[in-house]
């Protein structure tokens, strides 16, 4: 992912300024889910199931929103500032508008802390979730490789999770989660941070290490058997009444598309089809990890090893694969430059 350097005639002072509003975002981010939580009504309990939460109306801090947006707004000008090209340039612009809605996006999941207090592990996830996010700023800037996995990689783990989670209970809850405003916004945003990457890195949005495998025919013949025995696993939960129907029709259309994403990235060497492919191979996976947390407080022997089987069938094969097929130690890589503060055209 290789950029060339483009002469920077920038005033020295724009990037100092640029810097510097941009460490003020970050430092004064902490101030959001710190007042958000703070100035909540004492009125809200813990919340340890769907009940307690729709019953309650969640009141979020005027301050902690006003203090979100002219911290956003502080970090895109300081964006602007440091990125050459804002405004001449789409990937200039691509990459300012990616990394504000990752801000954004973090600042969102901070203020999703709220909306689950009394659940521990999802605080947490969200507190984590939210500081990669913000945080990850800086980084991006400078390496394209923490652009890719901070604004690519994360978004599409965060979109499907919040879709998986929304068919099944996840780890620790014990029934779906629910759909509300918040998390839309959320997911909108990250869709958001999706498109500015695929406008910031074009083609290469997919490395050339996630197009190797499914180059090879052997390992896509072994993530077909595993889309197949994935579809039959699933049939076998609704045999045993402990998924609805409707989960395997979800999942056996996913499959499908799947399969015909792999035979399409094999034979015409398509982007685009390895992208569709690799996300839904990893829905499938992480469906089946989530299945196998809930069996496993249920005390289900059966159904959790099938789950942990079907995992297995499609990671094993890609995961040997990225090994075997790893360019050589003097090959040229092509992946990690300085990002969009030194190369963008």
């Amino acid at each position: 992912m290789a950029v060339a350097a483009a002469p920077d005639r920038r005033p020295g002072w724009r990037v100092g300024v640029g810097w510097s509003l941009i460490l003020v975002a970050l430092v004064f981010a902490v101030a959001v889910p710190a007042l958000d939580i703070l100035q909540a009504p004492q009125a809200v309990p813990p919340a340890h199931g769907h009940a307690a939460t729709q019953a309650t109306s969640i009141v979020h801090s005027s301050d902690a929103i006003a203090i979100a947006v002219e911290l956003l707004l502080t970090l895109i000008v300081g964006l602007g500032l440091v990125t050459p090209g804002v405004l001449t340039s789409g990937r200039g612009f691509a990459l300012v508008g990616g990394l504000s809605l990752l801000y954004a996006d973090g600042l969102l999941h901070w203020f999703a802390i709220l909306e689950h207090v009394g659940e521990a592990p999802s605080m947490w996830f969200f507190a984590v979730s939210g500081a990669v996010q913000v945080f990850a700023i800086p980084l991006a800037l400078r390496w394209e490789r923490a652009a890719w996995w901070s604004g690519g990689a994360l978004s599409v783990f965060f979109l499907v999770l919040y879709a998986a989670t929304r068919i099944v209970p996840a780890p620790f809850s014990v029934e779906p989660e629910g759909v509300e405003g918040l998390g839309l916004l959320s997911k909108a945003a990250e869709l958001g941070i999706l498109g500015a990457m695929a406008g910031y890195f074009g083609t290469r949005i997919v490395p050339g290490l996630l197009r190797r495998p499914l180059q090879n025919r052997g390992v896509v013949e072994l993530l077909n058997a595993g889309a197949v025995l994935s579809a039959v696993i699933a049939g076998v939960e609704v045999l045993w009444h402990l998924v609805p129907p409707s989960v395997f029709l979800v999942t056996a259309v996913l499959l499908l598309v799947f399969i015909i994403s792999l035979v399409v990235a094999y034979r015409r060497e398509s982007p685009l089809a390895a992208a569709t492919a690799w996300v839904l191979g990893f829905s499938v996976v992480l469906g089946h990890l989530l299945y196998a947390a809930y069996y496993l407080r249920l005390g289900l022997v059966e159904p959790l090893a099938l789950c942990v089987l079907g995992a297995a069938s499609l990671a094993a094969p890609v995961f040997e694969a990225s090994i075997a097929l790893r360019p050589p130690p003097g090959a040229p890589r092509g992946a990690e430059s300085s990002s969009g503060t030194q190369g963008v055209h």
